[in-house]
């Protein structure tokens, strides 16, 4: 395997995460106030228990307070008024809210880092005797 097609695999392995979409819909856990519901038409009162697809949105109100929970334990809080669009995954430590973005950015940079060292480097590596055979350019 040549050296760069090693240094695409590994930054391939390492970014997997980030661009994963698992299509989970997530409960709604209504703490105080008012938050609704809507799947494309008017809004509607959400109570808690209540199962959101991918792409719903969620109006929440002033003074009102919820989570998203996800099948992986992973909680969105929702404490600002305003209007959002129910994500298709949560991959954030279980039993914090919020999501991962800053994480798989983290992961992508740090592949990117290590690729360009990789690439970098390629060069320095010795070529070996030329007495063995192998053709150097």
């Amino acid at each position: 395997m040549t050296k760069i097609a090693a240094v695409l695999l590994a930054a391939a392995a390492f970014a997997t995460p980030a661009f994963a979409q698992d299509t989970v819909s997530a409960t709604l856990q209504v703490e105080s106030g008012s938050i609704m519901t809507s799947t494309g038409g008017e809004y509607a009162s959400a109570n808690s228990g209540q199962s959101l697809a991918a792409g719903q949105k969620i109006m929440v109100n002033a003074g009102s307070t919820g989570f998203l929970t996800y099948g992986n334990g992973c909680k969105i809080k929702l404490d600002q008024p305003g209007i959002y669009t129910v994500p298709s995954e949560c991959n954030a430590v279980p039993g914090r809210t919020g999501g991962s973005s800053a994480m798989n950015a983290g992961i992508i940079a740090i592949s990117a880092l290590v690729a360009a060292g990789l690439i970098e480097n390629e060069d320095k590596s010795p070529a070996g005797p030329l007495s063995t055979g192998i053709r150097h350019f």
